[in-house]
């Protein structure tokens, strides 16, 4: 009797911790996506280019080694990957920083690892400006595998390489300004941000514009039509706090892409 009583009690304490960490993550969730308080109305300008959007808008974050890309196959249809120079002008490598690229993986070798990456839509984070060479060995190992280049969406900050991707017609995924959620509440401040930000993207035309989920609700009060690639990956471990994230990401028909991180490689 004592030890049914026991089973009980452990399974109604497990049963509350279960209810009460799922309420807390709601009502955290719902905190995250507040309105912004509005200095500036919003600008319905969306100055971008026109591009066929995966319908898939769910990204895994990282795909930088064969491991995570097979195990990842079957879950997500969109790959982030990052993409560095060994040195300046040289082999591409799949590494986020240089304490990755020992690790001498390819573009090749992630195609390789999935079962049909022709399937797959690519989220490309080049960390440098590339040269002409260096795009076009992108897009050969592209063609290689039958991958089209409309699967492939390449993330970089305005300048030379930004200008290339556009001269070749590939789907640019232009970084979001430093700074874009840094209006210290000053009416004149965030009007200079929003001028800045909206000359910037007539400039580029970019498909969407990135930008951490940090920014996103400044993106999204100030600028409600302008594509957007939406990353969040502060957290590698199992959480309730993603699937609120995406139901209220899947709301804002602006996002894209939204891009999460996972606990396992």
């Amino acid at each position: 009797m004592r030890r049914s009583r026991i089973i009980l009690s452990a399974v109604l304490l497990a049963v509350f911790s279960l209810g009460a960490y799922a309420a807390f993550m709601y009502v955290y969730t719902e905190w995250k996506f507040a309105p912004v308080e509005l200095l500036q109305e919003p600008n319905h300008a969306a100055p971008h280019a026109q591009w066929n959007a995966p319908q898939e808008r769910l990204f895994i974050h990282q795909v930088n080694t064969v491991r995570r890309a097979k195990n990842k196959d079957r879950s997500y249809n969109g790959y982030e990957l990052d993409l560095l120079p060994e040195t300046a002008g040289g082999e591409l490598f799949m590494a986020h920083d240089e304490s990755a690229l020992p690790g001498k993986v390819k573009l090749a070798d992630i195609f390789s690892a999935v079962k049909n990456p022709q399937d797959k839509t690519y989220w490309l984070d080049l960390k440098t400006e590339l040269t002409p060479a260096q795009l076009d060995e992108i897009l050969q190992t592209a063609r290689q595998f039958n991958v089209p280049e409309q699967n492939l969406l390449f993330e970089t900050v305005p300048g030379p390489t930004a200008k290339l991707i556009n001269k070749k017609g590939l789907a640019l995924l232009l970084q979001l300004t430093d700074g874009f959620d840094e209006d210290e509440k000053d009416p004149a401040k965030r009007a200079e941000i929003n001028r800045r930000a909206l000359a910037e993207w007539t400039e580029y035309r970019p498909a969407a514009v990135t930008a951490s989920f940090g920014k996103y609700p400044y993106l999204r009060a100030y600028f409600p039509d302008m594509p957007k690639a939406v990353y969040y990956s502060a957290t590698r471990r199992p959480s309730l706090k993603k699937p609120f994230m995406v139901r209220h990401i899947q709301k804002d028909p602006s996002v894209r892409i939204f891009m999460i991180d996972e606990y396992t490689w």
